[in-house]
């Protein structure tokens, strides 16, 4: 394998992975709060600890993430959704639209022409949605999330050591 091709893959096999765990992270933290709220909070957190990974997560961490979380994991359910629905409709073109008059399509007169268009066009919408607003909104997930359990921020300055002279 060329180191292009798997330079590529590695990319691909990444921004899926961001967006289905983003994705997840709503249905995630509703089932943390539930078993909080049900009186199983280490429970709770050992399912955090497997979800968002870290560790120091207790039932109020939990319940934290869940309600402070809300609106980003919502917004990466929409998009995650969407993107989901739409591939599977588009790349799935000659399935829905095989009874329809597809020869004035975009692509059109031949199906193959018609689906290569529709393919083509929402891969590159896909990869547009996965490689910024999805990753944005996962970086946002871990900030959180770092901050919930290490009481630290987890930008960029954060993660830099200080370095220590020796004077």
């Amino acid at each position: 394998m060329s180191a292009i091709r798997r330079q590529i893959t590695t990319g691909v096999t990444t921004a899926v992975s961001t967006a289905v765990r983003a994705g997840l992270a709503l249905p995630a933290g509703a089932v943390g709060a539930v078993l909080v709220l049900a009186g199983q909070p280490g429970r709770a957190a050992r399912w955090q600890g497997r979800v968002s990974g870290g560790r120091g997560w207790t039932g109020g961490r939990v319940l934290a993430r869940a309600v402070l979380g809300l609106p980003l994991d919502a917004l990466a359910l929409l998009i995650t959704g969407y993107a989901l629905f739409n591939s599977v409709r588009n790349f799935g073109y000659p399935v829905w639209y095989l009874d329809t008059d597809y020869h004035q399509a975009w692509g059109g007169p031949t199906m193959a022409g018609v689906w290569a268009v529709h393919a083509a066009g929402w891969g590159l919408c896909l990869f547009v949605l996965l490689r910024w607003p999805v990753r944005w909104i996962a970086r946002g997930q871990r900030a959180l999330a770092a901050r919930l359990v290490d009481g630290s921020p987890a930008g960029p300055a954060a993660r830099t050591v200080p370095s220590v002279s020796a004077a």
